[in-house]
């Protein structure tokens, strides 16, 4: 009975996907927030940037006399929920072959980890530019490439996914421009871009992360829906 109820009905693996998502997350938020933080800091390291981590998830980051930042990579701001989302749903909820489904999820979940550490690092990065880069040359730069993103969103028909990102990257480029322009410093504009630019890497890595799992490895073995 309680076999046939977890494999038949969606229901009860949703209810067991959220179960195995929050308890994931509440045990393992802060072991992944360490290695997000271990990856990016290695990753800044060849990038050129003097890292160093006084505690775990902490990084402080320095380049020449203008740039020095303290980093924390919270549990909220690590990977965890993606890649324990992405693994949970495509071994408890989705159909299809447990070892496609395995694979799978273990694909998305690795995409998701590696955009979050590349997330992190281009904060950092920004930061950089903007620390020490003349402000109107930043300003020039960021409008430039505003403007680029939006005649590539009028242009692009037909194709759904590019006019969104341009969209969405001309959006971050304006914004970023316009605090330049009211001349705040560079961590004004590391904060602004963390704002937005998270949640568009975040949203976008897991749509991403979803397609990988569904079409290439359960799409295929999905019934003809009946009327």
């Amino acid at each position: 009975m309680i076999r046939r109820l977890a494999t038949d009905s969606i229901s009860a693996r949703a209810v067991a996907t959220i179960v195995l998502l929050l308890t994931g997350y509440e045990l393992l938020h802060q072991r992944f927030a360490t290695f997000d933080a271990a990856l990016a800091g290695h990753a800044l390291d060849l990038l050129g940037f003097q890292v160093s981590s006084p505690r775990p998830g902490d990084l402080t980051v320095h380049s020449g006399p203008s740039f020095n930042l303290y980093a924390v990579v919270t549990g909220s701001c690590s990977s965890a929920a993606g890649v324990l989302g992405l693994v949970s749903v495509s071994i408890v909820l989705l159909p299809g072959h447990p070892w496609r489904r395995l694979v799978g999820g273990l694909i998305a979940a690795a995409l998701f980890m590696a955009f979050n550490i590349a997330r992190i690092c281009s904060i950092v990065l920004v930061g950089w530019w903007l620390a020490t880069t003349d402000r109107g040359t930043v300003f020039t730069t960021l409008a430039t490439l505003a403007a680029v993103a939006l005649v590539v969103a009028v242009i692009a028909r037909g194709r759904l996914f590019l006019r969104i990102g341009a969209l969405l990257a001309g959006g971050l480029c304006a914004v970023l421009a316009y605090d330049v322009q009211l001349g705040y410093d560079y961590l004004d504009g590391m904060a602004s871009y963390h704002a937005l630019a998270g949640p568009i890497l975040t949203f976008s890595t897991l749509a991403f992360g979803i397609l990988i799992i569904w079409r290439a490895l359960v799409g295929g073995e999905l019934p003809a829906v009946q009327a």
